[in-house]
């Protein structure tokens, strides 16, 4: 009999692809020299870690000029584009930096971040929510996850055993973990720390959706008292499901660690896989800049427009 231990498990978070947003960008929205700047409205629902892309459209919704705003440099060609997808920091004020990777946004590592420039006048941008790659929970102490499925009654009027038939299937959960607002090292990719989810239940136009792998066992676990062979031991058994917050507490005990509770409900199909761990590949292949990024199940060809 194999026994195992809750030691090998955890949770990773993805964030769902959103609706696209439409807004403004004034002259006065740019700072270049500390590479800054804001949308012309308030109905910003972009958190820090956010991978987003950003069009520059005409009133009919198609792309016109370039993102001027945006240098060269933000492209991989040297190139400016009338779009282009980056991760973004945003501080207290709903100010935003651009970044190329996910590590120096959420860190605001301001030194890497792209550079921007003036413009003389306004125009119409979209912006949307691209689903990136799945990134560790921070400090986690625990999940659980619930699978019910509704029963309806048939019974008709005669019968002398209740009659019943299996319907919908829903679930709903909790995290805990400790609250965190740094990320930190998960193997070889940055953890997403708690602070994440706090901000993710506030979000409205866009919503507090995300995607959870939750873990029973990661590559390279093996159970007590059994061996498996190398194969089975890099597989990784995991539930995975697209998830809406619906509660987030804080839990504040003196002198003890304080606590964060997230609560969950599923929002499409359950899943339960015992597979090997999708494989990442970075790619860049002159002339077209085609890239080849990771997300977490399967990997995404994108092409410039």
């Amino acid at each position: 009999m194999a026994i195992w231990l809750g030691e090998a498990g955890g949770i990773r978070l993805a964030g769902p692809s959103s609706e696209r947003i439409y807004t403004r960008i004034e002259p006065g929205d740019v700072d270049a020299s500390i590479n800054r700047f804001t949308f012309a409205d308030d109905r910003l629902s972009l958190i820090t870690g956010d991978r987003v892309w950003i069009r520059r459209v005409d009133d009919n919704d198609n792309p016109v000029g370039i993102l001027n705003f945006v240098s060269a440099s933000g492209w991989g060609d040297n190139t400016q584009y009338p779009d282009g997808e980056w991760f973004v920091n945003v501080d207290g004020m709903g100010g935003i930096r651009l970044f190329t990777r996910w590590e120096d946004a959420v860190n605001n590592n301001k030194s890497v971040a792209i550079s921007l420039s003036s413009i003389s006048a306004g125009y119409r941008v979209t912006y949307e929510i691209v689903q990136g790659s799945e990134k560790c929970l921070a400090q986690t102490v625990g999940w659980t996850l619930n699978t019910d499925r509704d029963v309806a009654d048939f019974t008709s009027l005669g019968d002398n055993f209740k009659q019943r038939m299996s319907t919908l299937v829903s679930g709903s959960g909790e995290l805990d973990c400790f609250f965190d607002y740094a990320p930190r090292l998960c193997g070889n990719e940055g953890e997403m720390p708690s602070m994440f989810l706090h901000r993710l239940a506030l979000r409205q136009e866009i919503g507090a959706n995300f995607i959870g792998i939750f873990l029973l066992k990661q590559s390279d676990s093996i159970p007590l008292t059994e061996f498996l062979n190398p194969v089975e031991k890099k597989k990784e058994l995991f539930y995975y499901t697209q998830c809406v917050v619906t509660a987030v507490a804080t839990e504040l005990t003196p002198s003890e660690p304080i606590h964060s509770k997230i609560t969950f409900v599923t929002t499409g199909p359950i899943r339960l896989f015992f597979d090997l761990p999708s494989d990442y590949l970075l790619q860049e292949q002159p002339p077209n800049d085609k890239v080849l990024t990771e997300s977490g199940f399967g990997v995404l060809l994108e092409t410039p427009e």
